[in-house]
């Protein structure tokens, strides 16, 4: 086997820089006690409340729909069987897995990386196999630089990746290995939980597979956990009829959770998943028994769910497999402080005939797992857990923050010292070592007690006080951040960003608006803060036009803005100008489920007396 930085060329967009810190987000609900009473317990697993928001991230919210060529840093892991191919500037993700046998790739990839509106921070994009940490979701680092090294031990070559997961404060590690002569590739997450408090445990690897007529899904079960994005979890049986595991017959967006376990409870030794097209080769993911949930998410069959293919795909189609350490998504467990979450997962070639007896198919397939070749693989993994990589590729800066601070204790096995500071890393280790925070951290938060107890020690002042707010938004205090911001506002009362963050806390009314106003009044250069303001301006249509009448061109040409002023124009019954701008309408970061685009033309169809149905490239609906 053999372990080799590579270079992967691709169309994509660009990324852009960051945007406002992410107070508020689009999520579902925690459980219902419906949900909670149709999952029953599960032994040892104790269910804890998701974060309350996503901070300290901040927006990835600048990318456009312009497409150009790329050269992405990639590691490459190959035997005779298979070849692999990571791409550690873009969250880890496993981007390629070839069966050299066949000359068959495994996983999906769509035409161009283009990014759309679908995770924690906004950005994300399809294809491979992404390995998600944090809460529901995809993760906060799906779009940001992970550490890579190797790892060697008795002539085997493991590829290590790391980074510091800032949302849950934990360090996101995972080995991979591609044994000689196997058709396997194994992966070993690793999670410590090494804060005081107990963690949200979420993991899911998602991986999409290459959608074709034929295309069949199967899991050891004979139920499954039902999502359809409407109300509650619902038990189904499956495959049943009309059958559900065939992924291209879904009327609609839909989430299958498979019921693995026994029927007396016990966990499945070796849970899988495993999707094909009787064309060539398909993909099986396995796992061992800590890796509990499986899951398949189609995009279903609806105008909407074809638009949202063809946004982020191209020409392409795609089905998902999934596996969790949950048994849904809605769930998030508790690791306590100082333990360890660790498994392994498989990927690996799978081949049958699609039009086989279910249950004869899924005999036929499990007979196939690398269950012996997991355990040789779980063995390897921990010899090598606590040895130190030979780095290829540095993380991001954050680690080392933490690091040098004195708040995570150095570990050879996952080094973050030759890590690139930028000036905001900097800045905040000044603030570590005894500074108060000062304007260069203004839209960069940090969260976590540590943090808090490091700047409870400053002067009161209109920075400190920002960040204790954010402190305190990010545990779900919204009192004592709300106060918290009122006091950066008393000691400088044209802070933007106190501005923004008691706009985002005042919900949708006229405080809202007010608070947003002066934000962009304070900070009349910020298009974030122009776009919130002029949002939240909704209900004062002379307003937003004046506004954006004084716009340069290029300000007034940005999608949000675009936006706001069609649905101004339309209250304000300039329904021609309206329509010049819908009809070439394109939001680049619309949100997957956002159905704004069209409520826009429901407000225009109705003021215009319009009969004519929503246009297609305004149609994003998921049902």
């Amino acid at each position: 086997m053999v372990i080799r930085a590579v270079e992967v060329a691709v169309d994509m967009a660009d990324l852009g820089r960051d945007g406002l810190p992410a107070l508020s987000i689009q999520q579902p609900p925690d459980l219902s006690t419906s949900d909670r009473i149709l999952l029953g317990e599960q032994d040892g697993r104790s269910p804890v409340d998701r974060p309350a928001s996503v901070l300290p991230y901040r927006h990835q919210n600048h990318y456009g729909r312009t497409l150009t060529p790329h050269t992405l840093p990639g590691i490459e892991l190959s035997n005779q069987h298979l070849r692999a191919v990571f791409l550690p500037s873009l969250g880890g993700r496993l981007w390629s897995l070839e069966q050299l046998d066949s000359g068959r790739e495994l996983l999906f990839q769509p035409d161009a990386i283009q990014f759309g509106n679908l995770a924690l921070r906004d950005a994300w994009f399809a294809g491979g196999i992404e390995f998600n940490l944090g809460m529901t979701g995809h993760w906060g680092l799906t779009c940001s630089d992970v550490g890579a090294g190797i790892v060697e031990v008795d002539g085997q070559q493991v590829l290590r990746m790391w980074a510091w997961e800032r949302l849950t404060r934990v360090v996101w590690r995972m080995d991979c290995w591609l044994p000689e002569d196997s058709h396997f590739l194994f992966t070993a997450p690793r999670i410590t939980n090494r804060n005081a408090q107990r963690s949200p445990m979420y993991w899911w690897s998602n991986a999409a597979v290459p959608m074709r007529e034929t295309s069949r899904v199967l899991a050891p079960a004979r139920t499954a956990v039902f999502n359809n994005y409407a109300g509650a979890l619902q038990r189904v049986a499956y495959p049943d009829e009309p059958d559900r595991s065939l992924p291209a017959r879904a009327p609609q967006a839909i989430d299958y959770f498979f019921d693995t376990s026994s029927p007396q409870g016990e966990p499945h030794p070796t849970p899988w998943v495993a999707g094909f097209g009787g064309d060539g080769p398909g993909l099986m993911m396995a796992s061992t028994a800590e890796l509990r949930g499986k899951k398949l998410f189609v995009w279903g069959n609806t105008r909407g769910g074809a638009k949202w293919q063809t946004w982020l795909n191209g020409g392409g189609r795609y089905y998902e497999l999934q596996s969790g350490w949950a048994r849904t998504q809605k769930e998030h467990i508790a690791l306590e402080p100082g333990n360890t979450a660790t498994w392994v997962e498989a990927f690996g070639p799978v081949d049958a005939d699609p039009s086989e007896d279910y249950d004869v198919a899924v005999a036929r397939v499990g007979a196939a797992l690398p269950a012996t070749d997991m355990t040789d693989a779980r063995t390897l993994f921990e010899r090598v857990a606590d040895l130190p990589p030979a780095v290829l590729r540095q993380p991001d800066g954050w680690g080392r923050v933490e690091v040098e601070a004195g708040f995570l204790q150095p570990d050879p096995a996952t080094p973050f010292g030759g890590a690139t500071l930028n000036q905001v890393h900097s800045a905040w280790l000044d603030v570590a070592a005894g500074a108060a925070p000062d304007a260069t951290l203004a839209r960069s938060p940090q969260t976590g007690a540590q943090w808090a107890e490091t700047l409870g020690r400053c002067e009161p002042g209109a920075h400190r006080d920002l960040h204790l707010g954010y402190m305190a938004w990010s545990r779900g205090d919204v009192e004592n951040a709300q106060l918290h911001w009122r006091e950066s506002l008393a000691a400088d009362p044209r802070n933007p960003m106190a501005l923004h963050a008691l706009a985002t806390a005042s919900g949708d009314g006229w405080d809202s608006f007010d608070f947003a106003e002066r934000a962009h009044e304070a900070d009349r250069e910020d298009d974030d803060l122009l776009v919130d303001y002029l949002q939240r301006a909704v209900l004062v249509p002379t307003l937003v036009l004046s506004v954006v009448d004084r716009l340069s061109p290029a300000r007034r040409a940005l999608p949000r803005v675009r936006v706001a002023e069609a649905r101004a124009l339309v209250a304000q019954q300039h329904l021609a100008e309206a329509h010049d701008i819908i009809s070439t309408l394109v939001l680049p970061n619309l949100r997957e489920v956002s159905t704004e685009l069209a409520d826009l033309w429901a407000e225009y169809a109705e003021a215009s007396g319009s009969n004519e149905s929503l246009p297609q490239h305004l149609d994003f609906s998921m049902g």
